[in-house]
């Protein structure tokens, strides 16, 4: 299937796909974090077809499929790891789907001058000066791309071989190299073809080269002050509507993007392992002040790929891998939920988000209520941050059931060891059963919503709602495309009745 770029984060092996959804993934077996050998001469590229997958498991592909590219790294223990190209300039050039797209099809000054505003080539301080909307988990891949001359030097021969290779009704293989040298370590999910051998396909994690302090360095506007613009004025894109775009996967078709057509992309998580590379950030504080949104900012009216002349295509949208930290509760809560409504055979027949003024739906970006017990001031502004709740719809057993999400934020703290620990906050669940008439929801909601914010916005372990309800800890989570699909069941089969 001709799939583009950007989407390839998500199209990996392994996902299972049905009218256009992902809906699950096989189960594979684990690579725990392992340390490979990346310097020059010590790994190097062998076909599908020479490493014996063809035989093992790609044996209804023609032989041409056989010439795809993997890397075959040395690992400890005199143990051998294949992953395939693709996979790794997906997953570990960056974490965002839009790096992978500008290098193979524009090359490396391009993308300086999409995320850069300006490069200091000082080789005693590597200062990235990141244009806001680019993401900081960019900054180790892309300061040695512009500042380190090994990285620097095979990013352009990546770029030169493809647009050498690719020719009107020829296709080829990509050939990728890792992008840094040393013995990093790596973890995800495959394969062992045999006692020493596996087969990487999809990567979760891997650490970061050692170097240089990274410095990203970001502009910051100011009315006095700072340095002298042009006019003063800067256009800006205005922030997306709050919500989750990261878990529904719905890649409608293979044709030109088109910008009124929404995509709502999941990449999966991506951990970083070991010590992260230290930033500095800071800030240049330049005059101006704001100027008007620029049209085609709505994460709806986005897809990945350059404007066209008649209008469409002219929005873009941007799949980012997030850092693998648990706090994926409320995703992984969702993720399970739509899981559940393909695998059981028609017990849950619908599943969509629900919010009072949008009412229920089953596309576009997911949007949360938010509550506070604070108004807001005359300006229209919070002086605290409202509370955000996330609300699943389902229907079961033809009686509609919701679940009640809390936002947990990330959190993070270092170890004496410099290792990056993550959790988040431990709030409940709650699934209640309400009536089908949108007023009668709305209202137990409103009542839902402030029994939460007389808790200091926690659901507890006492009545919640004036309906047959129940609350729930996220325990147990397992693995797999439905990490809490125990917890649902379970609680599922007290409200409405078995399975």
């Amino acid at each position: 299937m001709d799939a583009a770029i950007s989407h390839l984060g998500s199209l990996r092996p392994g996902s299972v796909w049905k009218n256009g959804r992902l809906i699950g993934e096989i189960k594979m077996e684990t690579l725990d974090a392992t340390v490979v050998n990346l310097n020059p001469g010590t790994w190097d590229w062998v076909t599908a077809e020479s490493a014996g997958l063809l035989e093992s498991y790609l044996s209804s592909l023609s032989i041409r499929q056989g010439g795809s590219w993997l890397i075959q790294m040395r690992a400890e223990g005199g143990k051998t790891i294949l992953v395939p190209c693709v996979e790794f300039l997906t997953r570990c050039y960056g974490h965002s789907s839009e790096t992978n797209w500008l290098l193979a099809t524009y090359g490396l000054e391009e993308i300086q001058k999409r995320y850069l505003y300006g490069v200091d080539p000082d080789p005693e301080a590597w200062i990235l000066k990141l244009k806001r909307r680019v993401s900081s988990r960019e900054a180790p891949f892309l300061a040695h791309a512009i500042f380190d001359e090994y990285t620097n030097d095979l990013c352009k021969r990546l770029h030169n071989s493809l647009q050498a290779d690719f020719k009107p009704g020829k296709k080829t293989f990509i050939k990728v190299e890792p992008w840094f040298t040393g013995f990093p370590t790596i973890e995800g999910r495959g394969y062992w073809l045999n006692a020493n051998t596996f087969l990487l396909l999809n990567v979760d994690g891997m650490s970061q080269p050692d170097g240089y302090p990274i410095i990203v360095e970001r502009q910051d506007y100011a009315a006095e002050g700072g340095a002298e613009t042009e006019d003063g004025r800067r256009p800006y894109i205005q922030n997306p509507p709050p919500g989750s775009s990261n878990v529904i996967v719905s890649l409608i078709d293979d044709e030109a993007p088109d910008s009124d057509t929404p995509r709502i992309v999941h990449n999966p998580p991506f951990r970083t392992l070991g010590t992260r590379r230290k930033i500095i950030r800071r800030k240049e504080v330049i005059s101006g002040r704001r100027g008007d949104a620029i049209p085609g900012s709505d994460r709806n009216t986005l897809a990945p790929g350059d404007a066209r002349g008649n209008g469409r295509g002219g929005g873009k949208s941007e799949f980012v891998s997030p850092e693998a930290v648990p706090d994926g509760s409320l995703a992984q809560m969702w993720q399970t939920c739509i899981s559940l409504s393909e695998t059981l055979d028609g017990y849950i027949s619908e599943v969509g988000w629900y919010t009072r003024h949008a009412g229920f739906q089953t596309e576009g970006v997911a949007e949360y209520e938010y509550i506070s017990a604070v108004p807001p001031g005359k300006d229209g502004v919070f002086k605290r941050a409202p509370k955000r709740i996330f609300v699943i719809r389902m229907t079961v057993a033809e009686r509609h059931v919701y679940i009640l999400e809390i936002f947990r934020k990330p959190r993070s703290f270092t170890t004496d060891d410099g290792a990056i620990k993550h959790y988040e906050d431990g709030y409940r669940g709650l699934m209640v059963m309400l009536p089908t008439r949108k007023t009668d929801v709305d209202l137990e909601l409103g009542v839902i919503f402030q029994n939460i914010l007389k808790h200091d916005g926690r659901i507890k372990d006492t009545k919640m709602s004036n309906y047959t309800h129940a609350t729930f800890v996220h325990r147990p989570r397992d693995y797999g495309p439905e990490p809490f699909k125990k917890v649902i069941l379970n609680n599922l089969r007290g409200l409405v009745g078995p399975v």
